[in-house]
């Protein structure tokens, strides 16, 4: 297929002219239509309102410049004619999950619709643009999938889009790191002969760098589930094909393109499982926290989250130019050791991960479980643990767990207990699982276990009320001694982050 740097420069400036044409447009008309992020004091925790017309803006900007390219380049038009219903396809996908995105910014949709909607949106891409992939290539070896090609490529296609919709929580972040690998998919699909492929990553990364104008804090405008979905559809779709070897994709340089959205996701799966939470409970372990934890101002996070982002890619590019799948992965151990060895991110969910290995080997030796976890925060919560175990001790209970989990004061611990030498008796036993309040806030789970042997229910009861009660009323004064229970009231944050989860 025909291309042209002139035809690829024009793309690029005519979707960032319009980026920042639609957004600036987008944000004064927000109010209007309700499409405005506001604070509750727990997950979002901005200062004021933001307009949320990232997604819609990042739609229209990128389709304007296409429509405007196929007239004034006669190379973009010859790959529109040469690839037309891909495209199409592409663009209708583009909408479905773009209109999805809106109405969970606007509604908050429950999550089987959104998946619903995810579904929908990658099945016309599979069915009707013909994406998928039906051979893999990993270190010169091909695996031709077969009947599997279809399920493993919406399993791709789901796991691109949800891990950077979860990446999307600091101002500016998801910008930056889409228009890089959405650069380098461009690249990458110019010089495997997808020039169509080309072309689109370049209007979307064009169509993100003038939405950053918005978005770099403190940003005045969010891409919202809206625009991070259609960001992880589009990635998703365009890494297909420029990472194909022939008949199969190289799936290490994808890998690699996405690894920073993938580890943030895997951390969270790992915190959220082995502290019991629900898989999409909000909390303040993602990467950008973590950063910001650590000392490092928005800007300084956002740099080091470029230069981080910008090895990934390179990586991915030495091992389609040089075929050599090795270079992708070294270029993701880098990250990931950077990351870990500098103590920015994935500590806590290995202490985790350490702390329940050994509470499973103490429990086959015949001994009890005792982990302690600290995830964020600085909390004293050695009073509100004390209690609950003397109580446990007290009524015999046969296991304690203390997970607290307080975004909007940034605090994270997770406690278990188990007794040695007593089991459950499936006929007697009986588990209670409480939620915590504590300055009008849900800060966590108390979950606690017992057998019944003859012991009166209602002093049972009764003394749960009391670890319940004291476990609240302790919990609030060791946040107050902290000095964290001011982060509850949104205006009082001065941490520019969006309503990533």
């Amino acid at each position: 297929m025909e291309y042209s740097i002139a035809s690829i420069a024009f793309v690029a400036l005519a979707s960032i002219g319009f980026g920042i044409l639609f957004t600036w447009l987008g944000r004064r008309i927000a109010p209007r239509f309700g499409l405005v992020d506001r604070p509750d004091g727990r997950r979002k925790i901005h200062a004021k309102p933001v307009a949320v017309v990232g997604g819609i803006s990042l739609l229209c900007s990128a389709t304007a410049s296409v429509i405007l390219s196929s007239f004034v380049s006669d190379a973009f038009a010859a790959s529109i004619s040469a690839s037309w219903v891909a495209m199409l396809a592409l663009w209708i996908a583009a909408v479905i999950i773009s209109v999805i995105g809106l109405l969970d910014d606007v509604f908050n949709l429950a999550a089987r619709y959104k998946l619903l909607g995810q579904f929908t949106a990658i099945g016309v891409l599979i069915f009707l643009g013909g994406i998928n992939i039906p051979l893999v290539s990993v270190f010169g070896f091909e695996l031709e999938l077969g009947w599997l090609s279809i399920p493993i490529t919406a399993l791709w296609f789901l796991a691109a889009i949800n891990a950077i919709n979860l990446l999307d929580g600091m101002d500016g972040m998801l910008g930056i790191i889409g228009s890089i690998i959405l650069i380098s998919l461009s690249i990458m699909s110019f010089s495997v002969g997808h020039s169509i492929d080309g072309y689109i990553a370049m209007a979307m990364a064009g169509g993100l760098i003038g939405f950053l104008r918005f978005n770099l804090p403190p940003a005045s405008v969010y891409l919202g589930d809206c625009g991070s979905m259609l960001v992880g559809l589009v990635i998703a779709a365009l890494a297909i094909h420029a990472t194909l070897k022939g008949p199969a994709v190289a799936v290490m340089a994808p890998t690699a393109l996405l690894v920073l959205p993938f580890l943030d996701t895997a951390a969270a799966i790992v915190r959220r499982k082995l502290t019991g939470r629900g898989i999409a409970a909000a909390d303040r372990g993602h990467l950008h926290h973590m950063l910001q934890k650590r000392g490092l101002a928005t800007p300084r996070a956002l740099v080091l989250v470029g230069i981080l982002c910008s090895i990934a890619s390179l990586g991915a590019l030495g091992s389609m130019y040089f075929h050599r799948d090795y270079l992708a992965v070294l270029s993701a151990f880098i990250i990931m050791f950077v990351l870990v060895a500098g103590g920015f991110f994935g500590t806590a969910e290995l202490r985790l991960i350490r702390e329940r290995l050994r509470g499973i080997l103490r429990e086959a030796r015949g001994g009890g479980i005792e982990m302690e976890v600290r995830l964020q925060g600085s909390a004293d919560w050695s009073d509100v643990w004390k209690q609950l175990t003397e109580t446990a001790e007290e009524y015999r209970f046969l296991s304690v767990t203390l997970d607290l989990n307080a975004p909007a004061w940034h605090e994270g611990y997770h406690r278990r207990w188990t007794r040695v030498g007593t089991s459950e008796n499936p006929l007697t036993s009986w588990h209670v699982d409480l939620p915590l309040v504590s300055h009008d806030q849900i800060i966590g789970r108390l979950s606690v276990a017992g057998n019944r042997d003859g012991e009166s229910l209602s002093e049972t009861l009764a003394a749960l009320g009391r670890i319940l009660a004291q476990t609240e009323s302790l919990a609030g004064l060791a946040a107050t001694r902290s000095g964290v229970t001011h982060r509850v009231l949104p205006a009082a944050s001065p941490v520019p982050m969006n309503a990533g989860a």
